[in-house]
């Protein structure tokens, strides 16, 4: 075909041949309808962010350790708490207004742990927060309201022995007083957790944060729920406890040794005051963590390391809900009692040699009094 061309007829050709090519390419190039294009990955990039996914780097052994000692926890916790608002509402003789203080606490023990502590597991275990920015907001201000909580009910229980033991005729906490103070720590104890809901929150990587922000709104944050929540209630409860100690225990003529004042105050009371000296002291220990991590954190650019360090002290402070209960049992004989009559409360033979000393032979008295 060349040879039998001509020299002018090349040109023409050739400009035919490009035209053609450039009004084909477009409908060859374009997609069908309704595809889309997909941008490919970079390099270097992970599949979890590209799928907008954090992975906390934590081992498989690692979940399923974490997992079984917080089950094991989780369990103790809400079935000792559950026992503990049973047993005081049903027995009569825990009724009194020391209880009820102990049922608040056990209330917000049972918050924490079924509000709180399911889901924290839960986002360690997927490795990514997968309920979305509310529930990440509820779960974080439930954690900051149970330690607000039980600080300034065990701030009402040390007023409550102080004035029942050093001072007995001055002031005396009813139960209808009772009730006010545990309404007032509660309202306190939601107002200073309120905050946690708007610093909170779940970003694009679906990661709900560990910590406060680095923002001068969180550091400020943290450093008032300290000083209001930790230290200054801390601080009323030791010196509290340390005016009924120097009450009960007195120090001897020779200055060595130890007196107790048996015939002024009884021994249930000093056994309850050593209950609440052990409850003080494990709560402010247990907490402790908590409260210091938020105000000196690692940043959260490294998730392995500061999953790692909220697990340790999601632990110890929840370590302490499930404690309680034990320590109940252990220092109050009413509530051991109390926790026979519950459980007897079916059969009628345990719960009236349990419940009731019936002192009369009399069949027609054992009616009337039962």
């Amino acid at each position: 075909l060349s040879r039998s061309m001509d020299n002018s007829s090349g040109p023409v050709l050739l400009f035919t041949l490009l035209l053609m090519q450039n009004t084909s390419s477009p409908k060859a190039s374009s997609p069908p309808a309704g595809y889309e294009m997909a941008e490919l990955p970079a390099p270097g990039a992970s599949p979890s962010r590209n799928h907008s996914l954090v992975e906390y780097g934590l081992r498989p052994g690692e979940v399923a350790a974490a997992s079984v000692v917080w089950g094991v926890l989780w369990l103790i916790s809400v079935l000792g708490n559950f026992l503990v608002c049973l047993v005081i509402h049903r027995s009569r003789r825990t009724q009194s207004t020391t209880n009820y203080f102990v049922a608040s606490m056990a209330c917000a023990d049972l918050v924490s742990s079924v509000g709180s502590a399911p889901f924290l597991l839960l986002q360690l275990s997927c490795g990514r927060w997968v309920l979305g920015s509310g529930v990440c907001r509820l779960v974080r201000y439930i954690q900051y309201l149970t330690p607000g909580v039980q600080l300034y009910v065990l701030l009402a229980i040390s007023v409550d022995r102080f004035y029942t033991i050093v001072y007995p005729l001055s002031f005396k906490v009813s139960r209808g007083k009772a009730k006010k103070m545990i309404l007032a720590s509660w309202l306190c104890g939601a107002l200073l957790a309120s905050p946690a809901c708007f610093l909170y929150g779940s970003n694009s990587d679906h990661h709900c944060n560990f910590f406060l922000p680095g923002s001068w709104q969180g550091s400020a944050y943290s450093i008032i729920h300290l000083l209001l929540v930790f230290m200054i209630p801390s601080l009323f409860i030791i010196l509290f406890y340390q005016k009924v100690i120097k009450y009960i225990w007195r120090i001897g003529t020779d200055g060595m040794t130890v007196r107790r004042t048996t015939n002024i105050v009884p021994r249930t009371k000093v056994k309850t005051i050593k209950m609440f000296l052990m409850l003080n002291s494990m709560f402010l220990l247990s907490w402790l963590p908590f409260f210091m991590v938020q105000l000196w954190h690692p940043q959260e650019t490294d998730y392995r390391k500061s999953s790692l360090l909220f697990l340790a002290i999601t632990w110890i402070s929840f370590s302490s809900s499930a404690s309680k209960p034990t320590l109940y049992s252990i220092y109050n004989a009413n509530f051991r009692r109390g926790m026979k009559e519950t459980f007897c409360m079916s059969a009628m033979k345990c719960y009236r040699s349990n419940a009731y000393t019936i002192t009369t032979s009399s069949r027609i008295a054992k009616k009337n009094h039962v």
